[in-house]
């Protein structure tokens, strides 16, 4: 899988094993809320008892990456549209790093923590 750092990767691992790493929906808001420290600080006080609670998660004097990131997030699990394929192509609003952060969320989604990997291992014996 592909990550910001090893901040994100190590913050991400540990969290994961205290979730149902089978639970796509899960993982994937897990790794965007853990992409940012701000959101991520916001954020853990409302994971309990293996759910997310993004409906209270309240993110104050904020940057614009850790508000798209919760919006992202709500996208995923609450089939919400915050984001629009508009917002999502335009490089004002979303860096390359983000684009790649988000769509890295929309393949654990899709397919899972395991297969995601090895998607991702086979694109890297391509490149």
């Amino acid at each position: 899988m592909k990550f910001k750092n090893k901040n994100h990767q190590a913050l991400f691992t540990h969290e994961s094993n205290k979730l149902n790493r089978h639970d796509n929906v899960r993982m994937a808001v897990l790794y965007l809320l853990t992409a940012d420290v701000r959101l991520w600080n916001a954020s853990k006080h409302h994971i309990r008892k293996g759910s997310i609670d993004l409906d209270s998660i309240r993110i104050k004097n904020t940057n614009l990456k850790a508000y798209t990131l919760l919006c992202v997030a709500k996208d995923i699990a609450c089939d919400t549209c915050y984001l629009s394929l508009h917002d999502l192509a335009d490089t004002d609003i979303i860096t390359a790093k983000m684009f790649g952060t988000i769509t890295t969320a929309i393949g654990i989604r899709r397919y899972g923590l395991d297969r995601n990997k090895r998607i991702n291992e086979k694109e890297n014996e391509n490149a």
